[in-house]
């Protein structure tokens, strides 16, 4: 008993950790908020204001001549005002209040909210250790490994080397055919990850059909579904018939990705979808001139001014041209008319604003997908649009993740086919608790995010295939329709470079599995 307790308490520390890492993108939110003029904007400020005397009293208390007597007693008074004022906050906006101060789940929370045949692993890495936990139904486990966050990023640095050298030469159009480079994929280090990580929770979890992962610092650069579950695979690394048949753990597992912890409970407490909405909306192929490298601008001065997006900056963003393929695919495949792909001109944020999203089920986003200081200046990730010709408050190109979180969906997807939406390139980027998150408390179930940049026909087929499969009713869930592409595409011997996991692995599924 003392063990589960023990067990149970470092849960429930990692994850105040593991929110307290996601603050930035959380903070915009909050400072976007306050920038209004309705209710929820004045009750922000109050609470801001209070949370900053608060503050000032706490750093007086250290001072050597403080009266701390009467400096306790203020603080007392102001700490009460501001748990009233966020009571209050968390019965007028639910929304807000779970999206800025996400709450912490025990064990056994976690246990009742699983079905019978899921499992939950989360993982939190430290500066010399990593922590992580694993959750069925019917039992819980966790380990600690030697390993801190340094030590993880150098080993994910080395994994992604093995997608980034993306064993495909990217087309130059989409006219030209995908040709094999001979770089394989190092499975080997792949195996040590699954060994060391999850191997000894395998117990817990081994017997599930659907698992969820909650990942933390680097190993959120790093699709799971990619990972070896056995010692016991054959040929070369760079072998297309060898690659096809190795224990990658998406042959075991249907995967899903969440943002934090308490996001299951948030999936799993959404209403039913409204009945009677269109099948898609899709953006993408935004107007870019391409004149400045993404890595060049980086290192350039702020893409921000005032609050605002510098349009010319976004506008020198690459050109995504692929994007129009892709979206149209999708449309077919649901049977969408033509009316529902905003391409070019119409791919603005203020289309995205003024468009009924409540009414479509699946929504694409296929552009740019920017994390937190992709772009200097850049605090919040975002998705870009064709920017317009002066920035305002409505509409700068950049749909950040606080402009997200404002938006009204009841969409059963949203997918992002863009570079790098699911986890950042560095330890401070904020993908998932900033990006998807937003997504999720504006009222998508399920989001689709990619982990590099996709190749134009994997991403199609990856796209179209999984939901296919769940129009035609031959997965148990989202998770298990994107399983099933994920493989379909692999033992396409058609092409060989489509066994590679560059092609096969780059989205994972972020939210409602089911």
């Amino acid at each position: 008993m003392r063990a589960a307790t023990l067990m149970d308490e470092g849960f429930r520390a990692a994850q105040a950790g593991f929110i307290s890492s996601a603050g930035a993108a959380l903070r915009q939110i909050g400072l976007r908020a306050a920038a209004g003029t309705d209710a929820l904007s004045g009750l922000v400020r109050q609470r801001q204001a209070l949370a900053g005397s608060l503050k000032e009293l706490e750093d007086r208390l250290s001072e050597p001549d403080a009266d701390r007597i009467a400096l306790s007693v203020q603080s007392d008074g102001l700490s009460a005002e501001l748990a009233a004022l966020d009571t209050r906050i968390s019965a007028d906006f639910p929304r807000y209040s779970e999206l800025t101060q996400p709450g912490v789940l025990s064990i056994n929370d976690v246990r009742a909210l699983l079905h019978p045949d899921e499992a939950f692993i989360f993982f939190y890495v430290g500066v010399e250790q990593t922590y992580v936990w694993a959750v069925s139904p019917t039992k819980a486990g966790w380990h600690r490994l030697a390993a801190g966050r340094e030590t993880l990023e150098t080993a994910v640095g080395r994994l992604r080397d093995s997608i980034d050298n993306t064993g495909v030469v990217r087309s130059a159009t989409a006219l030209e055919p995908m040709k094999p480079t001979g770089l394989g994929f190092n499975r080997g280090l792949s195996a040590m990850f699954y060994e060391n990580l999850l191997g000894p929770l395998e117990p817990v979890f081994g017997t599930a059909k659907h698992v969820f992962i909650v990942a933390d610092g680097p190993l959120t650069r790093m699709p799971f579904a990619l990972f070896v579950t056995d010692w016991l695979y054959e040929g070369e690394d760079d072998d297309p018939a060898a690659l096809r048949t190795t224990p990658w753990m998406i042959k075991r597992f249907a995967l899903t990705t969440l943002p934090s912890v308490e996001s299951l409970r948030i999936v799993r407490q959404m209403k039913p979808a409204e009945p009677g909405r269109s099948a898609f909306l899709g953006f993408g192929d935004p107007v870019l001139e391409g004149r400045i490298a993404l890595a060049a601008l980086s290192r350039g001065p702020s893409v921000m001014r005032d609050g605002l997006a510098v349009v010319d900056q976004v506008r020198a963003l690459p050109p995504l041209p692929q994007t129009r393929a892709e979206l149209r695919k999708i449309a077919a495949t649901l049977k969408a008319g033509g009316d529902a792909v905003r391409l070019g001109a119409e791919a603005t944020e203020s289309a995205v604003k003024a468009a009924d999203l409540r009414s479509a089920q699946v929504i694409a986003f296929a552009t740019h997908g920017l994390l937190s200081g992709d772009l200097v200046g850049l605090d919040e990730p975002a998705l870009v649009l064709t920017p317009p010709e002066t920035a305002s408050r409505t509409d700068d190109g950049l749909l950040t993740a606080s402009e997200i979180a404002e938006l009204d969906l009841d969409a059963d997807w949203v997918v992002l086919s863009a570079c790098n939406t699911a986890g950042g390139d560095g330890p401070g980027a904020e993908g998932l608790s900033g990006l998807a998150r937003a997504f999720l408390f504006a009222g998508a179930r399920s989001i689709l995010v990619s982990h590099w940049p996709v190749r134009d026909d994997a991403a199609a087929r990856l796209t179209s295939d999984t939901f296919a499969a769940m129009a035609a009713g031959s997965a148990r869930g989202k998770a298990d329709a994107l399983r099933h592409a994920m493989l379909d595409l692999m033992a396409d011997q058609s092409d060989p470079t489509l066994a590679h996991p560059s092609a096969w692995a780059p989205f994972v599924l972020v939210g409602e599995g089911e």
